[in-house]
């Protein structure tokens, strides 16, 4: 004979049960949005406790995505839309939707200046680097550049020297700390602006730790940078406040003969002493940009 009453008790703890899922899930999806932006499948689905490829969590993106709540910045990554903006002309943070779209992406380069507010200008990309591949994607937020970081970086198990957080509409995002922010642009100007764009941005420079600049020269191993970042360092020490004993770590760095940096090429150059270093004739002109 069926017990009818341990039967309804149980019926009663699963409707008590199924209730309060369903009543606890818009209130845990509202305050996740609430506080994340920009948020991967992976957090949103640990969020409401369910494995990331559950057919639940897709169901579930796909209403928020049908009401607007949400928008998709690229596979696998959302953002949050405010309750009074509708999603189609809803702009998303560049940089915090950057900084979710590689687990090991840091914000670099450009994007690394204007995060160190240390920008001359604004850029059209946002620079992102990963040791995945390498390529420019055009996403909502606009263009994003993913870049390599450097050999020796990776062969030295040292890609995350020298990078610091930020926080970027309550989230903490990755970016390049200003010692390193510096050394790069100076490696690699070309994908920064060039030097119209990199020299008056680092003289907004108003601290760094020189030792951690050495530091990082060292592991690069590039006697070129390492005369460049000397010149620049030099020419800085003013403002910077740096030493001639601190300088004395580069110059053990230099290349045994001159090297030409910056786009410098033979014909239009100018030899500095003592960093065995060829510039551009137009840097070292006064009038260049107000250096």
């Amino acid at each position: 004979m069926v017990d009818n009453f341990a039967y309804k008790r149980q019926y009663n703890r699963w409707f008590d049960a199924r209730m309060g899922t369903m009543a606890s899930r818009p209130h845990k999806t509202t305050a996740f949005l609430s506080a994340n932006p920009v948020f991967t499948r992976e957090a949103f689905a640990a969020a409401l406790g369910h494995p990331p490829d559950a057919a639940t969590v897709t169901s579930l993106l796909g209403h928020h995505l049908r009401a607007g709540n949400i928008k998709r910045v690229s596979r696998g990554v959302f953002a949050a839309v405010p309750p009074h903006l509708k999603a189609q002309g809803f702009m998303v943070d560049r940089f915090a939707a950057a900084a979710k779209l590689r687990p090991d992406g840091v914000l670099g380069y450009h994007s690394a200046l204007e995060l160190h507010g240390i920008a001359y200008s604004e850029f059209n990309q946002v620079q992102l680097i990963s040791v995945g591949r390498t390529e420019q994607v055009v996403l909502p937020f606009g263009a994003c550049r993913f870049i390599n970081p450097p050999k020796a970086l990776v062969d030295a198990g040292k890609v995350d020297i020298l990078t610091t957080t930020k926080d970027r509409l309550g989230q903490m995002i990755r970016v390049t700390a200003i010692e390193r922010t510096v050394v790069d642009v100076l490696h690699r100007f070309d994908i920064t602006g060039g030097i119209e764009e990199v020299l008056p941005s680092l003289d907004l420079v108003q601290y760094l730790d020189p030792a951690k600049v050495i530091e990082y020269v060292t592991v690069l191993k590039s006697r070129t940078v390492a005369s460049v970042v000397g010149w620049w360092l030099d020419s800085h020490r003013s403002t910077l406040g740096i030493t001639d004993n601190e300088l004395e770590g580069l110059r053990a760095l230099l290349p045994r003969s001159k090297h030409y940096a910056l786009g410098a090429k033979p014909g239009n150059a100018v030899m500095i002493e003592p960093w065995r270093v060829l510039l551009p004739a137009r840097v070292l002109d006064q009038s260049f940009e107000g250096l």
